[in-house]
């Protein structure tokens, strides 16, 4: 008796189960395909139908309304398809492309922050377009690196081996040779209207 009744059970419970993930997946359909919206509308219609307030075998203002609200309520759902299955995936995807490259320039920001401090000499060749000169106080030990603004590092179009270092005030010049060597030639004060003149006609170098 006990073993019927226990199998009785499992049934039952096996039973609830099923109905309930049948119900779950019903439900998921209706709201993600918008057919909840017709689903209530016919709901009410049948209602309607059920207490003689409508009769669609006589056509008349009644009918031609319940014909008329059945297309908007499937206009809805269309929406609401037309959304969850092309709109939200395509913007899923944009911002997750978006994280991507935010995660990649973090990423590369923070290599290049790294190299600056531990490697100059090939963060300059990197991202700063020339070696900087051997006396650059970024590689003294004895210099606090704090808050130090390196130059921008340019090469001459005119003469490649001429290396310029701009500062905020002032220019470095210095004369590469073929050696590998390098020596600081001139220093020439930033002219104050430099900026501006550099933004109307472009920087040449």
């Amino acid at each position: 008796m006990l073993g019927i009744t226990a199998i009785l059970a499992w049934v039952i419970k096996a039973i609830y189960k099923v109905v309930k993930v049948v119900l779950y997946c019903l439900a998921y359909i209706l709201l993600y395909f918008g057919l909840w919206i017709p689903a209530i509308y016919m709901l009410i219609c049948g209602i309607l139908m059920l207490t003689g307030g409508l009769n669609l075998s006589i056509v008349n203002t009644n009918t031609i309304l319940f014909y008329i609200g059945l297309v908007v309520t499937l206009i809805g759902s269309l929406i609401i398809s037309v959304r969850n299955l092309i709109v939200k995936p395509i913007k899923q995807i944009i911002e997750s492309e978006k994280a991507k490259r935010e995660l990649q320039e973090r990423k590369d920001a923070s290599k290049r922050q790294k190299m600056y401090e531990k490697k100059p000499i090939k963060y300059f060749k990197k991202y700063e377009g020339g070696m900087p000169h051997k006396s650059h106080p970024y590689y003294d030990p004895n210099i606090s690196r704090k808050g130090f603004i390196p130059p921008k590092v340019y090469r001459s179009r005119n003469n490649p081996s001429i290396i310029v270092h701009e500062y905020n005030n002032h220019f470095k010049v210095f004369q590469e040779y073929k050696n590998g060597d390098f020596r600081l030639i001139d220093v020439k004060e930033k002219p104050q209207n430099f900026e501006e003149e550099n933004k109307r006609h472009g920087k040449k170098h």
